[in-house]
């Protein structure tokens, strides 16, 4: 995995609300045009992952209290830093829904960069194996599976790459309870 960790970005630790499991990831994409440079110069990614944080701070009738999603998926595979592990969404639509799924987006958007690579799949991959390592159960949806919305837009970022889509993590084995009867005693 290449991870770029929010203290390569000179960002402090997230102040978003702690929540250390979901039911699993939603993927989502810039939805504007993002530019094609991005594909040959990744610190075009870095700067596009701080625009977006810069952007979400500076956002008042969101109030975001940082960058809304967990992380981002780059074109040259690594995996950008954002709220991280264990820390509430408000990439999803409202709180019912920022609780019930982790976010990974992609560095893609509606023209220009709007197709993924293998590496992004990859980084998509690794991150959602990561967020199952750390509470994230086995869902993977798109944004607009909950919300009326068209994100992720036409493209999959969970499929279609050479490395396989994470294995649902094992399930627990249910233990049957059973009562226990006292035992008779005698008088």
């Amino acid at each position: 995995m290449k991870l770029v960790a929010r203290t390569q970005l000179g960002w402090p630790a997230s102040a978003a609300p702690a929540q250390p499991t979901a039911k699993g990831v939603k993927v989502h994409y810039e939805g504007t045009a993002v530019s094609e440079d991005l594909l040959t110069n990744h610190a075009l990614c870095v700067a596009e992952w701080k625009a977006i944080r810069k952007s979400h701070l500076a956002n008042n009738a969101e109030n975001y209290s940082d960058v809304a999603y967990n992380y981002a998926a780059c074109p040259h595979g690594y995996l950008l830093e954002g709220r991280g592990i264990g820390e509430r969404t408000g990439a999803n639509g409202h709180q019912a829904l920022n609780q019930a799924h982790y976010t990974i987006v992609a560095l893609l958007g509606s023209s220009g960069l709007a197709t993924p690579t293998d590496a992004m799949l990859g980084a998509f991959r690794d991150g959602i194996e990561l967020l199952r390592k750390h509470g994230a159960g086995d869902e993977i949806k798109g944004h607009r599976d909950g919300y009326a919305t068209a994100c992720p837009g036409d493209v999959s970022c969970t499929r279609g790459s050479s490395r396989a889509l994470p294995a649902p993590a094992p399930s627990r084995p249910r233990t049957r309870r059973t009562r226990r009867t006292p035992a008779p005693t005698s008088s």
